[in-house]
């Protein structure tokens, strides 16, 4: 994309709201169109993946708000992810066994863990070491670190999303593990040459 079209697209993202309904829809659609082919993964599948993490989180939330709150939900290919804290195993199992009921699911990776309430300075650090890891996947030319997922969880850092080679994937855990803090790093992220 050259500069021009970004300052162009920039700009049409900023006029949009004085510019009506239709062109915000049509910058959200360029926008969508964006993150589809920054993926990795065929437009189709970016969709599956997104109706099965919708409907992982409509199950987790009528069930428990707790459960929904703290649970965060990866799907990649049909591959679902599941991080955070919760208060006890039958919960952890429980959001298992919701995951694996949503037609598209192929395997469930239950890597949350439970609560030993490390308060708001445990939130805000793995907040921090989030951000920290997706900027630096993000800048890192090498990469495509807008389709790597990440989450962090009491200083263990999961990634997940899909790459066009094994050292793209090496790479991104490299640098998550180069993050000040990050005690430990999960990598769900799968490798497609395709």
């Amino acid at each position: 994309m050259t500069s021009k079209t970004i300052a162009a697209l920039t700009a049409l993202g900023l006029a949009a709201p004085a510019l009506g309904g239709c062109v915000a829809a049509a910058v959200g659609a360029v926008g969508t169109a964006g993150y589809v082919a920054a993926q990795n993964r065929a437009p189709g599948q970016v969709a599956d993946d997104a109706g099965i993490r919708i409907c992982i989180n409509d199950a987790l939330l009528k069930r428990s708000t707790s459960l929904f709150t703290n649970v965060s939900t990866e799907v990649v290919r049909g591959r679902v992810l599941l991080v955070g804290t919760v208060a006890s195993e039958a919960d952890c199992q429980e959001a298992t066994g919701i995951a694996q009921t949503c037609e598209g699911v192929k395997a469930v990776d239950n890597q949350i863990q439970l609560a030993d309430d490390g308060g708001v300075g445990g939130y805000a650090s793995d907040s921090w070491i989030s951000a920290k890891v997706k900027s630096n996947l993000v800048t890192d030319f090498s990469l495509n670190g807008f389709s790597i997922g990440v989450e962090t969880v009491n200083g263990i850092v999961y990634l997940s999303g899909v790459v066009r080679r094994e050292a793209q994937r090496d790479k991104a855990v490299e640098i998550a593990r180069s993050i000040s803090g990050v005690q430990k790093v999960v990598s769900a992220i799968q490798v497609s040459p395709e």
